[in-house]
């Protein structure tokens, strides 16, 4: 007799154990000796910065990963972070699974949730699935900020998507020396003061070195997947001082001979044809030396910041390199480095000291306060981004930047290594691929089959092409002669040598039909525009564009300004955020997603209630992190306000404490765009009065929420952090309480 509902069973089950069968289910297992995959991903780095593609900052490593393998110099990418990792992780278009700009929010159009698609399989997923270990580390920019709290459905999150693994954090970017946020698995990291060493580079190489080794003391065959994916060398430009000093004084010539001695090299070691010239220069870069002289030590030091930076994500895949080679498994290693796109231009002519201004729509702060912060410029005190002269550098040969559709944010550097499969180690493809055609590669050399479905739904079939043969032929054709690109309203279609492109200047109306034309069999820096003379081809181009938009979701096009993108959401999205919220000590972190909706260009209160002894001291409650934030706190039996406005600052003293229990209350009140001013409340009295705190709090900008009884991780007031650093109240904080009031109209 069988019971009822029971699972199917190959075996047999008797009265006994001697009258049954056992049976065990077969457990998935790896081809036989599968490679490793080990995909190195950079943030924002440009086509030339390593020295195999003709950087002068010292790569070594990344060097002898292109003397080992290959480098391919028509490689393109989705031209922003989230867009270019959607279509590496999963095959397709980033537009089709939904990632057609930065995951950070919904824009109600289906191109643009920011959630990876359920039915788009992922590498990991894919590779899980047939027997690989699988570990993501570093940076996730696949979940949308609301969707990354402790009560977020987690569907997209890491660990949903195929990796067994995950540290770091799900964000777009993250201060180096105090990163909010950091997850192990779906749990949030408890950690109250980071080491006074700590920078997030070291750290998620020694958690990559500590999965392989882990991996290898469990299982020394099981063959995995590492997608290591670092914040370097994204702002803030934040680097440690032993490497910042390597590099003082290496930019002093300025950006306009780095750029024309890079093309130098580009041209000497093949990466660039003979008679490539450069582009004119952005009309925001001038000439290094019609820049104010009193400036150019601040400008240099920017790129010092950046150099440095990549110096060590270097170091570390040498660390990694070498555990590799100490197991024996370096040979069957198939290692990746790439970039998710090109450099930046958003520092603007002069680069910035704190670059989340822009985020509040501030200006630079005035220029001699910029020269005199110089000295701290890629500190942990600064939150900087060098000028767009070098982020032209960091492009060179190509036009434009990141979220543009020009060479410079569509074209990175490549490298592929496999000692024991690939041969002409250190030549360079110049066929064309794109990052959609990664994933079918990997899986071909993998010998893994895609998925037929994932997540209870069919697995759609991927857009990319495997290269796989152009890694083991340099004769190989390209398997892919087309592609679409669009980013923030900025379009492009590539086929068979032709590039079309229309750029937009950021907020204001899109024009539809400012193309230009460039045929990059005989322009490989995209240096003159020919539609005058072939109309005809690019009509064919244009048309072709608008034919791939219509199909992966591209339309609408949306030109608006960061401040506009990140406020888009459900009409209903502010409903929750209307009602007071209370927040217990004792607690992690509150997510910036939970909180900043509360304080976020608005009036409001912040209330909390404690028990003062009358030798207690320390931070009752903190919001944000050195690039901005409030912290109220007691020092010398006195109750004290710092407001860090992105570098615009202002301490509100308040009154001397008695013994006793307390409610101390931050009153701010919102004026106007820009404008606003607060005040302290002592148990029910005005203890300051309204002082001009300016600008009011933003949703963006502040990664690091709301901490009650100390001030985590990233200090708000680096005075405070140097005398106490997390400062712990001592005394008994019994809770705090947010009460949101009226917002800011429009």
């Amino acid at each position: 007799m069988t019971r009822p509902n029971a699972p199917p069973f190959a075996g047999h089950i008797g009265l006994t154990r001697e009258t049954s069968t056992p049976h065990w289910p077969a457990r998935p297992e790896a081809r036989a000796h599968g490679p490793n995959i080990v995909i190195v991903y950079m943030d924002d780095m440009g086509y030339s910065d390593p020295g195999c593609f003709g950087g002068e900052i010292d790569t070594p490593h990344i060097d002898a990963l292109a003397a080992r393998g290959l480098r391919f110099n028509h490689y393109t990418t989705h031209p922003i972070c989230s867009a270019a990792r959607a279509a590496l992780l999963t095959g397709m278009n980033a537009h089709a699974v939904g990632t057609g700009w930065i995951a950070n929010n919904h824009a109600g159009f289906p191109g643009y949730s920011g959630d990876l698609a359920l039915d788009a399989a992922t590498l990991a997923e894919t590779l899980q699935a047939a027997g690989y270990a699988t570990a993501a580390i570093g940076k996730w920019h696949n979940t949308p900020t609301v969707e990354s709290t402790p009560s977020s459905p987690r569907h997209s999150w890491p660990t949903r998507r195929g990796f067994d693994h995950f540290y770091g954090f799900m964000e777009g970017e993250a201060h180096f020396f105090f990163p909010a946020h950091v997850m192990r698995g779906e749990a949030v990291v408890e950690i109250d003061t980071y080491p006074r060493d700590y920078y997030t580079t070291d750290d998620w190489t020694d958690e990559a070195i500590g999965f392989v080794k882990n991996l290898r003391a469990s299982s020394p065959d099981k063959p995995f997947l590492l997608y290591l994916a670092h914040n370097a060398v994204h702002a803030p430009l934040q680097a440690k001082p032993a490497d910042l000093a390597k590099y003082r004084g290496r930019y002093d010539a300025g950006w306009t001979s780095a750029r024309e001695e890079r093309l130098r090299r580009q041209i000497e070691m093949g990466i660039a044809p003979p008679g490539t010239r450069l582009p004119a220069s952005d009309p925001r870069v001038p000439l290094w030396q019609d820049t104010d002289p009193a400036d150019r030590e601040m400008l240099s030091r920017h790129m010092e910041a950046y150099a440095a930076m990549l110096d060590n994500v270097d170091q570390n895949l040498g660390r990694l390199v070498a555990v590799l080679e100490r197991l024996g498994e370096l040979d069957d290693t198939i290692i990746l480095f790439a970039s998710d796109n090109g450099g930046t231009d958003a520092g603007g002519p002069l680069g910035m000291f704190n670059n989340y201004r822009r985020f509040m729509g501030l200006p630079n702060a005035p220029i001699e306060q910029e020269r005199a912060q110089a000295c701290d410029l890629g500190g942990p005190k600064s939150a900087s981004l060098y000028p767009t002269g070098w982020g032209e550098v960091s492009n060179a040969p190509f036009p434009s930047f990141k979220t543009y559709s020009g060479g410079g944010g569509r074209r990175v550097s490549f490298v592929i290594s496999w000692p024991a499969r690939i041969s002409g180690h250190g030549t360079i493809r110049k066929q064309f691929v794109h990052v959609t055609d990664v994933l079918p590669t990997l899986l071909e050399l993998a010998g893994v089959a895609p998925l037929a479905q994932v997540n209870g739904l069919p697995a759609r079939a991927v857009h990319g092409m495997s290269f796989a043969p152009l890694l083991l032929d340099p004769s190989a054709p390209s398997q892919r002669t087309e592609q679409y690109y669009e980013v923030w309203s900025n379009r492009a279609f590539y086929r068979d040598g032709w590039l079309a492109r229309s750029l937009q200047k950021r907020g204001d109306p899109i024009n539809l039909d400012n193309w230009t034309l460039h045929h990059l069999d005989s322009d490989f820096s995209e240096s003159r525009d020919v539609a005058a003379q072939h109309p005809e081809k690019l009509e064919e181009l244009k048309r072709a564009f608008d034919e791939a938009a219509w199909s992966h979701f591209v339309y609408p096009l949306d030109n608006r300004d960061r401040k506009g993108k990140f406020t888009d959401g459900p009409p209903d999205a502010h409903a929750r955020w209307d009602r007071p919220r209370t927040f217990l000590p004792g607690a992690q972190t509150v997510h910036r997603a939970d909180l900043f909706p509360l304080i976020a260009n608005r009036s409001y209160r912040i209330a909390v209630h404690f028990a003062q002894r009358a030798d207690d001291t320390g931070v009752l409650w903190a919001i944000g992190e050195p690039n901005g934030g409030i912290v109220m706190w007691i020092e010398n039996q006195r109750l004290m306000l710092h407001y860090n406005a992105f570098g615009d600052r202002q301490t509100v003293t308040g009154p001397m404490l008695v013994p006793g229990e307390h409610i101390a209350v931050f009153d701010y009140e919102v004026q106007a765009e820009s404008r606003g001013r607060g005040r302290l409340l002592l148990d029910g009295a005005q203890a300051a009065g309204f002082t001009d705190l300016s600008p009011p709090m933003v949703p963006y900008g502040i990664f690091e929420g709301l901490d009650v009884g100390l001030d985590r991780r990233g200090p708000v007031l680096w005075d405070l952090y140097d005398r106490h650093g997390s400062f712990a109240y001592s005394g008994d904080i019994g809770e705090v309480t947010i009460e949101p009031g009226a917002r800011l109209a429009g």
